[in-house]
């Protein structure tokens, strides 16, 4: 499932993501790609909101079905960078810590921990192993390159079969003025290392043997790229929705896989918050 991203605001800080790691194992991010985050600067005060979630993302990698549920939805952010929530997990915008003035406001840097889940016994082919869920780490940084345009990346790690996999996401994200709103646009490319790629997409001997499906090894490459819509509208002081709408594309050996039955992996997710 997508990272929730709050709309772009030119000229101040992103949009806003971020209880516990508890909480985070909600937040299950079985799709390919799309794990930029959207920050805001960290608040005066510390801050928590509620809500419910309608999420909807592919069952496995590489699947052609969805998955849709209704989750609770929590969310904390803290004056010093620490956020915490059911859709992006647990990090630390050390931005604030690291740089003075408006550099401050300009980068975000840190690091963040959150669950994603792989291909259950249910999604996997007869003879071909299940893929685990993983517990990924990630190093982002992003800069407000112009009041325009947010230049995002993310490095990754945790992920495959083994958690040995290595992930690196780059995107950039701009917006369209709608009345008093805003739409947010970003587009996106994941490369992936060998070990993540054969974790999700790859065949093993054995798996080959007992599934009949060709031996397949994919080496690093290029695995995605995708473009998210984004939203919010306030109801009132404490009232907000937001949502996501965001289609992931296979490339690559990703899209060669057996295992991959549609190149196309939309997901998105609707959410209704209270400000506490």
């Amino acid at each position: 499932m997508p990272a929730r991203r709050r709309p772009f605001r030119p000229s101040r800080q992103f949009g806003a993501l971020p209880l516990c790691i508890a909480l985070a194992c909600t937040a299950l991010d079985a799709r390919a790609g799309g794990s930029l985050l959207l920050l805001d600067a960290p608040p005066a005060e510390p801050t928590w909101s509620g809500g419910l979630s309608v999420r909807g993302w592919p069952r496995a990698p590489g699947s052609g079905r969805q998955r849709e549920v209704l989750l609770p939805a929590l969310d904390y952010e803290s004056p010093s960078g620490v956020f915490a929530a059911t859709d992006t997990g647990l990090g630390w915008n050390l931005a604030p810590q690291l740089l003075d003035g408006d550099a401050a406001k300009t980068w975000q840097l840190g690091a963040r921990l959150w669950p994603q889940s792989g291909r259950s016994r249910r999604e996997s082919p007869p003879g071909i192993n299940r893929l685990g869920s993983r517990l990924i780490t990630q190093l982002f940084a992003n800069v407000q390159a112009t009041p325009e345009l947010l230049l995002q990346s993310g490095l990754s790690w945790g992920s495959g079969r083994h958690h040995n996999g290595d992930q690196l996401e780059l995107g950039a994200t701009s917006g369209i003025p709608i009345g008093h709103e805003l739409l947010a646009i970003s587009l996106a490319a994941t490369y992936a290392d060998a070990a993540h790629l054969r974790g999700s997409f790859g065949i093993g001997p054995g798996e080959s043997l007992a599934s009949g499906l060709p031996e397949f090894h994919p080496h690093s490459g290029w695995q995605d790229w995708s473009i998210a819509l984004s939203a919010e509208h306030k109801l009132s002081a404490d009232w907000s929705v937001n949502g996501q709408w965001l289609h992931t594309r296979l490339i690559g050996q990703a899209a060669a896989s057996p295992l991959t039955h549609s190149r196309d992996q939309p997901s998105f997710i609707l959410s209704v918050w209270r400000r506490f």
